[in-house]
């Protein structure tokens, strides 16, 4: 079924100027124990996979080249949560500097996802999230922003970034 659906993918990309299909399969790191996912979310938009690592294909030479992020990731209800039952819209995201400078400030879309091109520099940075008068915060430096890379149950951080 999901090869059916990115060759379909495929097929309107070649006729409607659309970006090139979704292949999960060519890029098995960036699925971070997600469930398969929903057809909807496979359409490249700015709200595509939430909860999946980014990075794998928003890369140079990756098959998303057309649009590298220096960040991403997806902001959730619950630490928890699976990634198809979609994240936390509206969630304001920081990212600072060592020295608590806010490097860029985004906001999450629709299925919690953000993203940016933009340089944040030479140096290692942390995130800090809030809405709603919630807040959280990292307490260390991250050399890289592709925050589902340490970000899903049973990795590195505590589960998905997520704001209660």
């Amino acid at each position: 079924m999901l090869d059916r659906l990115v060759l379909g993918l495929g097929f309107l990309g070649l006729f409607g100027g659309c970006a090139p299909p979704v292949d999960l399969q060519a890029a098995p790191d960036a699925q971070v124990k997600c469930e398969a996912p929903s057809p909807e979310s496979l359409n490249p938009t700015a709200r595509m996979l939430p909860g999946r690592f980014c990075e794998a294909c928003h890369v140079k030479d990756g098959q998303a080249s057309y649009r590298t992020w220096t960040a991403s990731g997806t902001v959730y209800g619950k630490p928890d949560a699976s990634c198809n039952e979609g994240g936390l819209e509206g969630v304001l995201v920081e990212l600072l500097d060592a020295n608590d400078r806010v490097l860029i400030t985004l906001t999450t879309n629709r299925s919690g996802n953000f993203f940016t091109a933009e340089d944040l520099g030479p140096g290692a940075f942390r995130a800090r999230i809030s809405k709603d008068g919630k807040m959280r915060e990292m307490s260390g430096l991250q050399p890289t922003g592709g925050c589902a890379a340490c970000h899903y149950p049973g990795g590195v951080a505590p589960g998905r970034i997520f704001l209660q």
